[in-house]
């Protein structure tokens, strides 16, 4: 079985049946409401004429679709994936029509931030599907996740750090500064770079552990990794004088200074993140260290 091949399958199973968005990436603002399911991604694979069965599609507006696509093409270009929602029941085909319904509903105006959760600003909402993570994202990024290469094992000594959905929680960090909260939120798997979230995914690496800080410094480690969906997706120097104990815990923390470029940068975080060693059945473990003893 080629790479290629394996990534589709896993993709695939990933999405299920999903409903997506079709964007012009020219004017940033989406054209198609569709629908499909992981059989069709199986088939035909991942391209946006391909990702709704013909049938599924009244002839008038299968062309109109099309015509958009190839225009794009025409200008060299190719349309953007967004994936709205996925492992989905039934429910999918009312999603679809949900979609189609509120963008029919708004203007759409053109702009260069357009990516998914860009302007989460705009509602006074709480975001709702951050607990069982199937919302909005990219197919880039869903590809990119399941392709994304093994971390090597000729890096330095590093502490790895599993982070679940963001949970929202005012505390004191190490330092005598208020974290707003700990985890990874959704909108970062979309975000252009590190840069964008360093400091507040810095605040979710930093504490509160049941470290051996004796360990970590015989060792030699100098940096943690933030992991999250077995992927690195941020890389921090630990500042080795700033170690801290919560009194009321005894769980360990310290600051840390974002590494954002570099040779170990790219060792270890790269342009789409390292896909670490899947952990042994029943392991639940937040932290782990880097290389893994075999």
């Amino acid at each position: 079985m080629t790479d290629e091949k394996k990534v589709l399958e896993q993709v695939a199973g990933y999405l299920g049946n999903y409903v997506y968005l079709l964007l012009d990436p020219q004017t940033r603002i989406p054209f198609y409401v569709g629908k499909g399911s992981k059989t069709r991604v199986l088939d035909h694979g991942l391209e946006a004429k391909a990702l709704t069965p013909a049938g599924d599609e009244p002839s008038s507006e299968r062309s109109r679709k099309l015509d958009a696509i190839n225009s794009i093409h025409d200008a060299g270009l190719k349309p953007e994936i967004w994936i709205l929602r996925h492992s989905m029941g039934p429910e999918y085909t009312q999603v679809e029509a949900s979609a189609i319904d509120l963008l029919s509903s708004f203007l759409l105006q053109p702009g260069d931030a357009s990516r998914p959760l860009a302007h989460l600003d705009q509602l006074t909402n709480g975001r709702r599907e951050a607990s069982n993570g199937h919302g909005i994202e990219t197919l880039d990024n869903i590809v990119a996740e399941f392709a994304a290469p093994d971390l090597g094992r000729a890096v330095p000594p590093l502490l790895l750090v599993t982070l679940k959905p963001w949970v929202e929680a005012e505390e004191m960090a190490p330092g005598g500064s208020v974290r707003s909260g700990y985890g990874f939120k959704s909108e970062w798997l979309n975000a252009k770079g590190m840069s964008e979230f360093a400091a507040e995914l810095g605040d979710s690496v930093r504490c509160w552990w049941k470290l051996n800080q004796t360990r970590i410094e015989a060792e030699g480690i100098d940096h943690v990794v933030a992991v999250h969906r077995g992927v690195t997706r941020g890389l921090f120097r630990i500042l080795s004088d700033t170690w801290e104990q919560n009194a009321a815990t005894g769980r360990r923390g310290f600051q840390v200074s974002p590494v954002l470029d570099g040779p170990l940068f790219d060792q270890v975080i790269g342009e789409y993140g390292y896909r670490t060693i899947a952990k042994k059945r029943g392991d639940m473990s937040t932290l782990n260290y880097w290389p893994r003893a075999e």
